[in-house]
């Protein structure tokens, strides 16, 4: 039976009146218990789920409350500490939080934060808490890192994840395109004069974007001739590798994720940058920022996320999807102080 069974359908299998069916699903008293247990066992015969909003405004008349209480939508994280995803280097975390909150209070919802560690909680547990605060629509944060799994009653909840992960890829997703990002990074550094473009990423960040920026590093280099440098792909960043790296293959732009430990030990070398070396960044955090590269606009991922999640909310999609969907935005160039134009 299709998943979006009505009233109607039930009254019509009771044998019943659709007020009556109403009545029974809202615990009205005036129907015999008798006739309300046919009711709700038609109901699960034929695979009937209440909207969540149509039970939210069930409760609002029972308690005499006004309906435009706003539904909470859950935030949900699986970092180690529960304020791992604010701390995470990359600042695009707090933007896709910061932008999904905006968005959910833009459409008379509200964003909570969930961890899902807390106090050493199960899954099972955590699946709960979250049916028991009446929250049926689940925002997951990116991932740690690609192996952590989150298993929870996913039939009670309509669900979104945002960014990439290996581990989520059987969920609604929405993230940067990555592919395209490097594409137009490189097209930028050939733009520049660049002739030796060479990528530095740390092993987890290639698997989490299934390969995503090396596949369009490669497809780039391939397309216009460039002499590609090994890429450096490593398990954690060391003053020793990179500089290695620098000395062995000699690219004259770098480009990563260079925020950070990266930037810190490519300029430890002494390099002059955009004199010597160029820098571009493939997460830049926001724009006019000094470093160039791709802004990949957090804040706007996260509002798109919401508007997705809210839409299968409404129409009362939850569970496991059999074709899920990636929704993509496009990243934009910021021309940055770390690049300049070759002679």
């Amino acid at each position: 039976m299709d998943s979006m069974v009505s009233m109607r359908d039930i009254a019509k299998y009771a044998k019943v009146s659709v007020a009556t069916v109403s009545k029974c699903f809202s615990g009205k008293r005036d129907v015999s218990a008798t006739t309300r247990q046919r009711v709700r066992a038609a109901g699960e015969k034929l695979g009937y789920r209440m909207n969540p909003l149509v039970a939210a405004l069930m409760q609002s008349r029972r308690r005499h409350l006004e309906p435009a209480q706003r539904l909470t939508l859950a935030y949900v994280t699986a970092f180690p500490t529960a304020d791992g995803w604010r701390q995470h280097p990359s600042p695009i975390f707090r933007q896709m939080f910061a932008g999904a909150k905006a968005r959910a209070h833009e459409r008379n919802y509200q964003l909570e934060h969930f961890w899902l560690h807390r106090e050493g909680m199960s899954n099972e547990r955590f699946s709960q808490v979250l049916e028991a605060r009446g929250i049926h629509g689940l925002l997951i944060a990116p991932m740690p890192d690609t192996h952590t799994t989150i298993d929870l009653n996913w039939s009670a909840f309509s669900t979104v994840v945002l960014g990439l992960t290996p581990t989520t890829r059987a969920f609604h997703r929405v993230t940067t395109d990555y592919y395209q990002s490097m594409l137009l990074t490189m097209e930028q550094c050939l733009k520049l004069g660049y002739r030796r473009p060479g990528l530095a990423v740390r092993l987890e960040t290639i698997k989490r974007l299934e390969f995503r920026w090396e596949g369009a590093y490669l497809a780039a280099c391939e397309r216009f001739g460039v002499a590609a440098p090994q890429p450096l792909f490593v398990d954690e960043w060391t003053k020793e590798n990179v500089e290695r790296w620098l000395e062995r293959e000699r690219p004259d732009v770098v480009i990563g994720p260079v925020l950070g430990k990266l930037e810190e030990f490519i300029r430890a070398t002494g390099s002059c940058v955009p004199g010597d070396l160029g820098l571009v960044g493939l997460l830049v955090p926001k724009a006019g920022d000094r470093l160039s590269g791709v802004l990949q606009e957090g804040e706007v991922i996260g509002a798109v996320a919401i508007d997705q999640l809210i839409a299968a909310v409404e129409r009362n999609e939850t569970g496991i999807p059999e074709h899920p969907i990636t929704h993509t935005t496009l990243g934009r160039w910021n021309p940055g102080r770390t690049v300049r134009k070759q002679r």
